[in-house]
């Protein structure tokens, strides 16, 4: 690990979880923050294929049923992006009455109980803009730590210290577990809920403590090559083997998920990284990539079969939110227009569900510093963007493969639905493609960064005590809602 700054001091202790600025509330009438911080030690794991539906503790067996948290983080997800996906929504089902019925457009993050945001800064004195891995790490485990950093803190001597996640802590009391992302699933926010690594870039690590140490009932995302001998450069490990000798179900596709009837499961629906742009999955016969909303659902119906009388901790994460963000790409709209689909569809199964499912909706951080409307007219054209068919990461081979200017022409037209101009064409043809300029300069969208912003995130929550998030809390807080929530107090 490289050498970081030593002095990381909020929410260091595993007594109680507290936010700088921050007042620190009560999830559970009557709980406290000790009482939900008190498994904070590593040892205990539950065999990946072990079935708790018959042994569980009694204290979740009574008339409520079981008790489920659902966390959705929208990777990268600021309030642009959701005001952005709010938009095209309401532009697709009216366009002729648009922007006036925006208020009449059912946009699901609204429907939860409790709307507030999180703060996202990291614990390091001379970074305040946060990655990722330290975001999703203070969320999992209650722990500010520093960028990079999985599942864990840097002491003051220097030493990587893992802290106890919230999975990990569901898993030990009886509870299902499971984590679903369109990322690669070695990925820092996955990654942060169920290993422990001092650099988010040790992947091939993280993909061995997922089969060998992690006791995780269901694990849906991208890159299987980090699981493959071929695919690995630190060993010739064979994890896909280990997993299904440890009683995984191995999967690769989406017709392999509609069969999947029970857990534990290893879905891994791309080769080497994330999983496509949703524009470049929905209505293609090329892929064979499922949706996110399959393998939340599919996850769900694994869970609440495996985690019986008891329940389940379930994170579902919209990865590539954060990935349109740092390439400026428009279909960021898109991906999180896919969001806010899952999230309606975790909020009707709360809705539906024996039991009691509280639903917690958040981001990490916000990518790109997005803007709508840019350099002049007051306007953005979601005619446009409602006009894409494919993402800027499958428009730019097409178009560097183009060999006339008829045929860029041609491809745009079909794939972006726009008429280049002779300028555009220029540009085209002799400066590496700058296709998301042109299409953001087309949509009106502003951008101030291809890097995170440190701005505070949206925050939303349903089920009991809901009312926790409205407001600002620190992201270390989630930590401690959920697992006052799991202990049932």
């Amino acid at each position: 690990m490289s050498e970081k700054p030593t002095t990381k001091g909020t929410s260091g202790t595993d007594e109680e979880i507290e936010g700088p600025n921050t007042t620190r509330r009560t999830f559970l009438k009557g709980s406290s923050a000790a009482a939900g911080i008190a498994a904070l030690g590593m040892e205990g794991t539950k065999p990946a294929n072990a079935n708790d539906t018959d042994e569980t503790d009694d204290e979740n067996d009574g008339d409520d049923g079981p008790t489920n948290v659902i966390l959705f983080i929208g990777d990268g997800q600021g309030r642009a992006q959701l005001d952005l996906g709010r938009y095209l929504k309401a532009y697709r089902e009216g366009s002729e009455t648009f922007p006036l019925n925006v208020a009449d457009a059912t946009y699901n993050v609204d429907r939860h109980d409790a709307h507030g945001s999180a703060t996202t800064f990291p614990d390091d004195p001379e970074e305040f803009v946060a990655d990722s891995a330290s975001t999703a790490t203070a969320i999992a485990t209650g722990h500010k730590t520093y960028n990079g950093a999985i599942g864990g803190v840097e002491n003051d001597a220097g030493e990587f210290v893992p802290k106890k996640t919230v999975l990990e802590g569901a898993r030990d009391m009886g509870y299902a577990v499971g984590l679903v992302t369109t990322a690669r699933m070695t990925h820092a926010t996955p990654a942060s809920f169920a290993s422990h690594v001092p650099d988010r870039g040790e992947e091939e690590e993280i993909a061995k403590q997922y089969v060998r140490d992690g006791g995780v009932d269901v694990l849906f995302g991208g890159a299987r090559s980090y699981f493959l001998p071929d695919g690995r450069e630190t060993d010739d490990a064979d994890l896909v083997a280990e997993a299904k000798r440890n009683g995984y179900q191995y999967l690769t596709t989406e017709s392999d998920l509609e069969s999947l009837d029970s857990a534990p499961a290893l879905g891994l629906f791309s080769e080497s990284d994330h999983l496509n742009y949703t524009l470049d999955r929905q209505d293609s016969d090329d892929t064979t990539q499922p949706g996110l909303g399959a393998m939340a659902e599919k996850a769900i119906d694994l869970l609440e079969a495996r985690g019986g009388r008891k329940g389940f901790f379930l994170m579902v994460e919209a990865g590539r939110i954060d990935h349109a963000g740092h390439a400026n790409y428009p279909v960021v709209a898109h991906e999180q227009l896919e969001a806010d689909d899952v999230v309606g569809r975790l909020l009707d199964y709360a809705a539906d569900s024996h039991g009691e499912t509280s639903v917690i909706t958040t981001a990490d951080h916000e990518t790109g510093g997005l803007s709508l409307g840019s350099g002049g007219p007051y306007d953005v054209n979601f005619d446009v963007l409602d006009g894409l068919e494919a993402s800027t990461d499958a428009l730019v081979p097409l178009v560097e493969e183009a060999e006339s200017r008829d045929e860029v022409a041609s491809i745009m037209q079909e794939e972006a639905g726009i008429d280049l101009l002779d300028t555009e064409l220029d540009e085209l043809r002799a400066y590496n493609t700058p296709v998301a300029e042109i299409l953001n300069h087309r949509i009106r969208l502003g951008w101030t960064s291809t890097g995170h912003t440190a701005e505070n995130v949206p925050t939303f929550a349903t089920g009991p005590n809901a009312e926790f998030f409205d407001g600002t809390v620190d992201n270390t807080d989630i930590a401690g809602a959920i697992r006052e929530r799991l202990n049932g107090d």
